[in-house]
């Protein structure tokens, strides 16, 4: 029978600065992650909408140039209007503007999932395992072990909005072969960035609170349901019933045309807070007005004649409620969220 020797075995890794041990958490929370193949499956999904923002891009700067490629295609561009047309330069900025908003909307649903696959199990299996004792004996502190395991969830939703929405302009800039696209469209880049940080902060932070809630990993993977999907089905039943309600107490119609039902569609919907149950309706609220989207649609809007116009108006009744109203919301989850994860470790942390 061998025997081995439990003495002293030298170590000869690099030692990091105290500010930089939180990344050896987030580190292994990835390489966990990476491991399951639906997660990789994901991640590969998220990527298709980027390849269609970058093609978005590259082909209006191919349209800015006029290019032979362009001219054989017109007859497929048929629900562009006819100014976009003769000078796309002019309408530059409600082209990326739509394409990133189009682009930031499919990425926060695909984040949610994102999130479900990643999210339940960082600080439920350390509870179930009892493994928190030893994150927490020093030198780690628990603002160490929070920002390593939300730094799991930054990495991954950062590869599927930060980081497809950085190279789709690098590559819509260098196809438009006019540098002074960079003063125009670089704001748009800058809130792309900012609105990426904001879904990671907020669900980054709202996923480990209710993770930390429970030591089953199911029973965390069902709060989120509930609160990514329940929460809309809620706000889109009570908006349903709210409809209902004043179509019923307006009485028959007698508008004239189309376009007085969307001044009052648009009116009523200043006032209208139903919305705000939906957590995913509150950062997508808070993502338009960063990008702008509405500005852009109403610009568009005033190019279509007729119904076709007010069509395209009727676009914006989701966001005119004010968006301080969602960012209320988010900021108090965000709040509720820090305080459940400092009460539920707070206790554990007994290794001084």
């Amino acid at each position: 029978m061998p025997i081995f020797d439990q003495g002293y075995q030298h170590w000869s890794g690099t030692l990091s600065g105290h500010a930089w041990r939180w990344l050896a958490i987030t580190r292994h929370g990835i390489r966990v992650a990476l491991t399951n193949r639906w997660l990789r499956l994901t991640l590969v999904v998220a990527w298709l909408p980027a390849i269609l923002l970058a093609t978005a891009l590259c082909f209006w700067g191919l349209l800015e140039q006029q290019s032979e490629l362009i001219q054989s295609l017109r007859p497929l561009l048929g629900f562009l209007d006819r100014e976009m047309l003769l000078d796309p330069k002019a309408y530059r900025m409600e082209a990326w503007t739509l394409s990133y908003g189009f682009f930031m909307l499919t990425e926060l649903r695909l984040a949610m999932l994102l999130i479900l696959l990643v999210g339940p199990n960082l600080i439920s299996q350390d509870l179930r395992y009892n493994a928190l004792p030893l994150y927490l004996s020093r030198p780690l502190r628990r603002i160490d072990y929070f920002l390593g395991k939300w730094g799991v969830i930054v990495a991954f939703l950062s590869a599927v909005t930060i980081v497809p929405a950085i190279v789709a302009y690098v590559l819509g800039v260098l196809f438009s072969l006019d540098f002074g696209i960079v003063r125009d469209t670089f704001p748009l880049l800058l809130a792309s960035v900012g609105y990426g940080i904001v879904i990671a902060a907020s669900a980054g932070t709202l996923i480990l609170a209710l993770s930390s809630l429970s030591r089953s990993s199911r029973y965390v993977a069902m709060f989120w349901l509930a609160i990514w999907l329940g929460s809309g089905v809620i706000s889109g039943v009570l908006q349903g019933i709210e409809h209902e309600q004043r179509r019923h107490a307006a009485g028959p119609s007698n508008r004239e045309n189309y376009s007085d039902f969307v001044d009052e569609e648009l009116t009523a919907a200043r006032t209208n807070w139903r919305p705000l149950v939906s957590y995913t309706a509150n950062l997508a609220r808070v993502g338009e007005q960063m990008l702008g989207t509405p500005e852009a649609w109403d610009k568009l809007a005033r190019l279509r004649p007729g119904s076709e116009g007010d069509m395209a108006r009727l676009r914006n009744v989701g966001v005119q409620y004010p968006w301080t109203w969602s960012a209320g919301v988010l900021l108090a989850l965000f709040g509720l969220s820090i305080w459940v994860l400092n009460h539920s470790i707070k206790s554990l942390d007994r290794l001084k």
